[in-house]
């Protein structure tokens, strides 16, 4: 194994907007008045729903950030890290704020980060542990670095 591919995880607001979209449109596209606006809606929304940023994290560690489109690379660029110390899978609180409502959201996602001395990078939230504790293991094996994870403890 040479590389690994690690998804970000995608807003599932945004693709629970776009599929709702392309259904509505789908059933509705008859009754819709303005049938070039209705187009456009269902561009957009299969646009979006098809579009997903992945990393691409090498053995030589000469890594890339990809722009896929239904699974095909569109664009990509290389991607900056410096090589982890290790590699750490902990329970990380996140906090989401809508400063128009003035609302606040909480939740928990399982965090996987490469560290190098006090800095770090973020590769993987996953709301699911054994999904981020398998990409971290996968890493570890692939960059050959120690992994601390930290529900052990």
């Amino acid at each position: 194994m040479d590389y690994l591919i690690i998804h970000r995880p995608e807003t599932l607001m945004i693709k629970i907007y776009s599929l709702a979209m392309i259904i509505i449109l789908l059933l509705f596209f008859n009754l819709i008045p303005y049938l070039l606006l209705g187009a456009l809606i269902f561009c957009l929304s299969i646009i979006v729903s098809g579009f997903s940023i992945v990393y691409k994290i090498t053995k030589d560690f000469k890594n890339e950030i990809c722009y896929r489109f239904f699974r095909m690379i569109i664009y990509k660029s290389k991607l900056d890290l410096e090589f982890p110390e290790y590699i750490s899978v902990f329970h990380a609180s996140f906090v989401s704020r809508d400063e128009e409502d003035r609302t606040r959201d909480k939740f928990k996602k399982w965090t996987v980060r490469f560290f190098k001395g006090n800095t770090y990078f973020t590769i993987l939230e996953e709301n699911n542990y054994h999904v981020a504790l398998r990409n971290a293991n996968k890493l570890s094996e692939l960059l050959g670095v120690e992994i601390y994870d930290k529900s052990k403890k």
